[in-house]
This record gives structure tokens, sequence and C-alpha cells, in this order.
């Protein structure tokens, strides 16, 4: 008896030991299901039993149970719906006892972004929305992203509505970029993004640093007009000119920002706008070339020749601009400038670029300079005129044993041509005629071969290319005696 009951004891311990080595499992291939897709669970006994399923504690259909064998089974889930998300059970019942294993399923939908716009243009100040239209299932996740990093909001500015769209107030240049949306079904790592690129467009802007711009034509002046612009899409840029300026001579930089104008001229003068143009709109700004031109001096003839009596008159024409102011002046030994008025006398200026000498006289002899004035600079151009010279003034004659020598007290007067000669003359008391002597100018100023102890008449005349001018006041001066020599009463006489 008792040998019974302890055979009836292994036997029990083996069975429990037996159970106890064998283990359920659930075998599939994804836990997470894509609607519409298929997917199996194979459900391993570790032992012999009857084998049954249960979803949500309910018994599954028998179409979709298929068992193996004794020791496993497999269940089918067929185009998998949203409802076929849920708590799966394999149950086995052993000869001695039951079993059971749970499965979990997840059934999703993925992502999608519709119709969402994947680009997006805005003027620059509007209020805007950037759309993400999303579906999924479960429960769909959303989040903002730019340049890769989460985007957050700016209050007032940028808010993230409750239909998951972007709002963004007052856009603005530096809101243009990549932005991404991203959808996540909740508790799970299945997500899907869009990228969205917005541009945001700006009118043209047209910045002038110099609205008037100044300078002086030459051949060696060249100007540069600045054009700075703004606006997105970059704007084009385009140059009226006036018409009268030669274009040949423009060069651009590669964006046309900046017009040169080489060898400016006087054509040049006038507005130059510049306007800025993109396909939202177009500005524009004017800049004023104002081009003076320095002033130039022309006469009618540089030089002129007249004998005493006679009349000048020579012209001067002015240009330039501004207009400038003519003036005649007469250029002095000393470089002084006497100032020709406009009156009535015999040494005047005549319908304002007349020079007019009445009655020419040697003192009239000489440079003068037609000046032209103007804000842009000054010009001048001299005129010669060339007459006899006059006659000597304060002249003294100091005698010798057989010769006078003259001796100036004032400056001669040339005529406005240098003195060549001079025409030396004297005389006896008894004498009606003259003798003269022609010297050059660089000789002394001596008449020689005189007698001694006799008056004499004498005077001198200068004489140019020109002509000889008037004779001094006569002299009369007595010669000395030789030392040493004892006079004859004839030679006395």
């Amino acid at each position: 008896m008792t040998e019974s009951l302890l055979i009836l004891r292994i036997c029990s311990i083996m069975l429990v030991l037996g159970f106890s080595e064998a283990k359920m499992e659930i075998i599939t291939s994804k836990p997470d299901v894509l609607l519409g897709e298929n997917a199996m669970l194979l459900c391993k006994a570790g032992g012999e039993g009857e084998i049954t399923w249960q979803k949500d504690g309910v018994d599954v259909e028998d179409d979709q149970v298929e068992n193996v064998d004794e020791t496993s089974s497999k269940l089918f889930i067929r185009n998998a719906k949203m409802e076929d998300a849920g708590r799966y059970t394999c149950i086995c019942e052993f000869e001695s006892h039951t079993e059971r294993i749970y499965y979990t399923i997840f059934v999703y939908e993925r992502p999608s972004f519709g119709e969402t716009p994947v680009y997006h243009e805005f003027l620059e100040g509007q209020d805007v929305v950037i759309t993400c239209v999303v579906t999924g299932k479960p429960t769909v996740e959303v989040n903002w992203k730019r340049d890769h990093q989460k985007l957050h909001s700016e209050a007032g500015r940028i808010t993230r509505l409750k239909d998951n769209s972007l709002q963004i107030n007052n856009i603005n240049r530096k809101d243009h970029g990549l932005y991404t949306c991203e959808a996540k079904i909740k508790d799970r790592n299945i997500f899907e993004m869009i990228n969205i690129s917005i541009s945001v467009n700006v009118p043209p802007k047209v910045n002038i640093h110099e609205e008037v711009k100044k300078v002086t034509a030459g051949p060696e002046t060249n100007v540069s007009l600045s054009c700075l612009v703004e606006g997105v899409p970059q704007p084009i840029i385009i140059w009226t000119v006036p018409e009268s300026s030669d274009k040949s001579r423009y060069k651009y930089n590669s964006d046309k920002s900046e017009l040169i104008i080489s060898s400016v001229v006087r054509s040049d003068y006038g507005e130059y706008i510049c306007t800025a143009k993109n396909k939202i709109a177009e500005s524009s700004a004017m800049i004023m070339l104002d081009v003076s031109e320095h002033p130039v001096a022309v006469l009618s003839q540089k030089t002129m020749e007249l004998e005493p009596g006679q009349t000048l008159s020579v012209s001067c024409n002015v240009s330039g601009h501004p207009m400038p102011t003519l003036q005649w002046v007469r250029k002095t030994n000393n470089d002084h400038l006497l100032t020709v008025d406009a009156g009535g006398g015999r040494v005047r200026m005549e319908d304002g670029y007349v020079l007019v000498i009445d009655n020419v006289m040697p003192s009239d002899g000489g440079l003068y300079s037609c000046m032209a004035i103007s804000p842009a600079g000054n010009a001048s151009t001299d005129f010669g005129l060339q007459t006899w010279p006059g006659k000597a003034s304060q002249v003294s004659g100091t005698p010798g044993p057989t010769s006078v020598l003259f001796t100036l007290g004032a400056s001669l007067v040339d005529g406005g041509s240098p003195i060549t000669h001079f025409t030396l003359q004297w005389k006896t008391g008894r004498e009606n005629n003259w003798q003269e002597r022609v010297i050059q100018s660089t000789d002394p100023l001596v008449i020689t071969d005189l007698i001694p102890y006799t008056s004499y008449s004498v005077r001198f005349a200068p004489r140019n290319h020109l002509g000889q001018g008037g004779f001094s006041d006569e002299l009369t001066v007595r010669t000395q005696g030789i030392r040493g020599k004892v006079l004859t009463r004839v030679e006395k006489l």
C-alpha cells in the first residue's frame, strides 16, 4: 500500500515537472500592422493540447484559425482593419490544466499629407497661414520644424493653430526658408514628414546716396552713379538717361547698380532715373547730374599792331557752365591788373566783350587779359597791343670833353614791343640840321665825337620794330675841355 502511494506521488511529480518544462509563446513578424495588410500569429503550446483563440475575451472566427498540429496554431488577420487591433489570447487545454498567453496587435494607418501645398509665396508684411493637412490612425501628433530644428512659437507672431496649421503674422524676409511638418503616430516610432518651402516677396526699394552729383566736364573726369536696390526676388535695374548723353561712354557693373560715365561732357547733364523692378512692383529714384564746364576765353586775335592815333577793337568770347563773367584787365609792368571799365572812356569795354581803345597812344601798348570767371573756375587769355614807343621823359645829359651821356629819370614806354634801337641827334647853335646816329638798345646811350668846349642841342628817340617814337625834349649842353690842351682861337670859336 505504501509503495503504491509512493509510485503515484512520483508520477504526479513527473507530470508536474513535464508541464513546467513546456513553455507557450506567440510568434509574429510584425506587432504593428499597417491598415490593409495581412498578419499572422503563431502560437506554440509547448505540449499537446486543445488550442483556441480569443480577441479581447471573445472567441475569434473559425476561418481565422488554422491548427497546425496538437502543439501549435495559427491566427490570420487578413486585410487588417482598425478594429483588428486589440489583445489576442492563445488558450491551450492540456490534460491536467489550461494555459494562456497574450499578445497585443497594433493596427495603424500611416500618416499622409493629402494635398498639402509644398510651396508658398507671400508678400512681406502679410499675416499668413501655412497648412499641414494630416490624416492617419489612430491618434497622430504633429510637430513643426525649420531648418531641422524644432520651431518655437513667438508670442503674437508665430503660433500653431488647432488644426495644426502654422500662422505667421507680419511675415518678413527672414521668415523665408524650408519648413517641415512632421506627423507621428502617438506612442509609436511611426512618422512621415513633408517639406514646405516658403518664399517671402519684397517690393523693390531704391536707395540713392546723392540726389545731386556735381562734376566738372573734362577728358579726365569720370563719374559714378550708384543705385542700391533691395527686394525679393532680386530686382532688375533699368537706367533712363538724358537723350543728349552719349551712351557709348557708359559702363555698368554686373547687376547695373553702378553707372560709370567716362570723359564727362556738358551734354551728360540731366536726370538719371534708376528703376528697380521685380514681379511684385517697381520703384524709381532720380539722380541729377550737374555738369559744370571750365571757363574758356577765346580772342578774335591774339596780337594787333597799330600806329598811334588809330583805334583798337578786339573781341573776346567766353563759354562754360555756369556762364562765366567776362572781364578785361590791363597787365602792367609790375604785374598789377587794371580793370577796364564798361563806361564811355577812351579805353573801355563795349557790349560786354569788346575791348576798345580810341586814339591809341604808346602808353596803351602791352598785354591785356580777357578773364572768364565762374564758380567752376577761372580762365584767361592774353592779347598783345603793339604800337610805337613813347617819348622819353625826365631826360638829363652829362657832357664830357667829346660826348654827352643821356640819363633817364623815368622808364621808357616801349609801346608793347621791345625797344631795339635809339636815334641820337645833336647840332651846334650855328647849325640848322641835326646830325644823327642810330645805336643798338644795348649800347650806351651816349653821343660821341663832339668838339670840346662847344655848346650842343641834343635829343634822342626810342625805336621798336614798328617805328620810331617821339624825340625827347632838347637839352643844351657844353662839352668840357681836354685836360692839358690849350684851345686856339678858332677852336674856341
